[in-house]
């Protein structure tokens, strides 16, 4: 089942919210902030000054939204599983190409060792 833009959105305003509020103690409702009763515009400037990776991942996540690009994997270009989305909506890759890379970057890591043995 797809979820919708606007269901999406909520999701990924919710982190940030949850974000801003244990970090940052922003003051504003959850509602509002989550609910779409704030601009991007008001949205960016609660966020200024106020920078983290795991900020400019949820702002990121929301740009991909907006692209049509959220939720699709940038190494196969198949659809991320919506259980992962919902864990880590920031998320880019699908478990397969995280498993791929993983072990790619393992494999990167352990190669000069062995040629030192």
């Amino acid at each position: 089942m797809k979820r919708s833009k606007p269901v999406l959105r909520r999701v990924i305003l919710s982190r940030l919210y949850e974000h801003l509020e244990r970090e940052y103690g922003v003051v504003v409702s959850r509602e509002e902030f989550v609910g779409g009763g704030l601009s991007l515009s008001r949205i960016d400037g609660l966020l200024a000054f106020k920078s983290d990776h795991w900020i400019d991942e949820l702002r990121t996540a929301l740009d991909r939204l907006d692209e049509g690009t959220y939720g699709i994997c940038i190494g196969c270009h198949g659809a991320i599983a919506p259980r992962v989305l919902h864990r880590d909506p920031s998320r880019r890759v699908c478990d397969s190409c995280e498993q791929r890379f993983s072990h790619q970057m393992t494999e990167s890591l352990e190669r000069p060792l062995r040629s030192m043995q």
